[in-house]
């Protein structure tokens, strides 16, 4: 994989020069589906999925948010519009967005996650969706973005809410080993939580890990593999914070414990070469937030990532990022029920990882 390069300043990694291969692939998104304002009085799905929207009035704007009967279909219906799916971390997910979820995606799919708040059902989740056609589930938890990592409902630093990751182990029964996912959100205002929330989920990862691939419990048992380590989700840090620089960091950890560091599916995305089909740039919009206004109107910033552990010889388990795209998050001109408008107050981010 060779890095493709950027007009930004990032710790770069040129991970291998080697081709990358279609054999084994993993498809993976994030995205932060934005809450639901409704959810005390929650609308069910119809047979066809999609909820009408409601009639807007001229001097509406279009980019209004829209309730999430409306807009749950139509983000979903955009991550499957663009091929095959392994794994998708959601966040800003409460209890009754996740069962809609869960039915819009289908009976292949199984998800993990529990609610930040109580460590059960209240508050939002950061679950995450796996296929169940190629993968089985080996062993999951959930880690709180505090200096008690283990205590439900927990708020760390200058956090204004409790924070969560959920951490993920899966065997590939397709093309065999272990793949290990984690999806989380930062907090929105500490900055000091975002910084100290990467540390701390760096440790909190490579504990885990640890703990599943000494326990061998690898696909055909034995001695489980060196799986990729893929982390995904809105750190709701810019690449210029500490929260970003933490977590890509190769320093080691201030508490001295073990940890991986992360490399950015953007900066180190597979570049086009002579002789070499790949994609040529990062595609899509650069910014992964837009809030609900129309374009021009709301401060954007590139904060949802999709991330793999690195060793020092480069990312672990032998893959790489091939392909990286931002879906966007409106319809313009309206679609076939006349919805038009933001589906989130983010853009998907979607990855394709390939054996090196």
């Amino acid at each position: 994989m060779v890095t493709v390069s950027t007009s930004d300043t990032f710790p770069t990694l040129h991970v291998s020069t080697r081709h990358m291969t279609s054999s084994s692939q993993i498809h993976v998104a994030t995205l932060n589906v934005r809450y639901d304002g409704q959810r005390a009085t929650p609308t069910p799905i119809p047979d066809t999925g999609a909820v009408p929207p409601a009639s807007r009035k001229p001097w509406e704007d279009k980019y209004r948010e829209q309730g999430w009967a409306v807009r749950r279909s139509r983000l979903v219906d955009a991550l499957l519009s663009l091929g095959a799916l392994d794994l998708i971390g959601f966040q800003e997910v409460y209890c009754s967005q996740l069962a809609d979820l869960a039915a819009l995606l289908g009976p292949s799919w199984a998800h993990v996650g529990v609610g930040r708040d109580d460590g059960k059902e209240a508050g939002e989740y950061s679950p995450i969706f796996y296929n169940t056609e190629r993968f089985k589930l080996v062993k999951w938890k959930s880690v709180w973005l505090s200096p008690t990592p283990g205590v439900p409902g927990s708020i760390g630093w200058d956090a204004s809410q409790t924070r969560i990751a959920t951490l993920l182990s899966l065997a590939d029964n397709v093309h065999g080993g272990t793949v290990h996912a984690v999806c989380t959100h930062y907090d929105d205002r500490g900055v000091r939580a975002r910084a100290e929330s990467s540390l701390l989920i760096r440790a909190a990862i490579r504990e885990f890990v640890d703990e599943v691939e000494g326990a061998g419990a690898g696909a055909a048992g034995g001695k489980t593999d060196r799986g990729p380590v893929i982390l995904f989700g809105d750190f709701n840090s810019p690449d210029s914070e500490d929260g970003y620089r933490n977590i890509t960091s190769f320093d080691p950890l201030p508490s001295g414990a073990k940890g991986y560091t992360f490399l950015d599916a953007y900066t180190h995305l597979s570049a086009r070469r002579p002789g070499h089909a790949a994609q040529s740039r990062p595609y899509g919009p650069k910014a992964t937030y837009t809030g609900f206004a129309a374009p021009g109107r709301e401060r954007t910033t590139r904060i949802d990532f999709v991330m793999l552990a690195a060793d020092d010889d480069g990312a672990r388990g032998g893959y790489g990022f091939s392909q990286y795209a931002v879906v966007d998050n409106w319809v313009e001109e309206g679609d076939v029920d006349g919805f038009e408008g933001r589906w989130s107050d983010h853009r998907a981010v979607r990855v394709t990882l390939s054996r090196v």
